[in-house]
């Protein structure tokens, strides 16, 4: 693991959502197979990366996460939790959240991570963050080889103020499109970025088991 900067980017992982689509079941509390929650382990990778601090971005009615995160990861100094209180406008009201983390520490990127994507790699992140120092693209997202940019995506400080501004769930997709070519692309393993939520993902999900790196 790389050792963070002070003026290394900010990470959030987005973890507020409702997981109405895999009900009763929550997405992120499904474990691998070696036992892993699925927050468990996106964070852990997260974590490993060469970003300064990680900020999970949690709901209000779920002390369930933040008792599995504090469990997990006690005595963690890089690590914290801040809530959504309206969680339930979507995704832009999780970012609004980090945005406003990352503009109270100066943060120079914003790299921000979906609690149900657990199969990103370190490398992934750190090859997207180091993309992002050299180059100083507006963002710099993964390409399965599509010429379509995905998630997890760094977002220059430059662009905070959009990603703020957004309504419901679109997050950054909007932002990504009207970049274009402006995007700096990464080329990434496209089983790496599986969202899993659905029934039939999480049940493939308990299948996995952590990769190194």
């Amino acid at each position: 693991m790389v050792t963070p900067s002070h003026r290394a980017p900010l990470a959030i992982i987005l973890a507020a959502g409702r997981s109405s689509r895999t009900a009763p079941a929550h997405k992120l509390l499904a474990p691998d197979a070696r036992g892993v929650p699925m927050l468990v382990r996106t964070t852990a990778t997260v974590l490993a990366s060469s970003v300064r601090k990680v900020v999970v971005i949690l709901p209000p009615d779920r002390p369930d996460l933040s008792s599995l995160l504090t469990t997990a990861f006690p005595d963690t100094p890089r690590l914290e939790t801040r809530i959504a209180q309206d969680a339930q406008d979507g995704l832009s009201a999780s970012l609004r959240v980090g945005v406003d983390v990352a503009r109270a520490e100066h943060a120079p990127a914003l790299l921000v991570c979906l609690g149900d994507m657990p199969l990103v790699s370190v490398a992934l992140l750190d090859a997207l963050l180091r993309d992002h120092a050299h180059f100083q693209a507006p963002a710099t997202a993964p390409d399965r080889g599509d010429g379509k940019p995905g998630n997890p995506v760094v977002w220059d400080a430059s662009q905070l103020a959009a990603l703020a501004a957004g309504q419901g769930d679109q997050g950054g997709r909007a932002i990504l499109r009207a970049l274009g070519p402006a995007v700096h692309r990464v080329l990434a393993r496209s089983e790496e970025l599986v969202d899993f939520d659905t029934p039939e993902r999480l049940a493939a999900y308990a299948r996995s088991a952590q990769a190194p790196g």
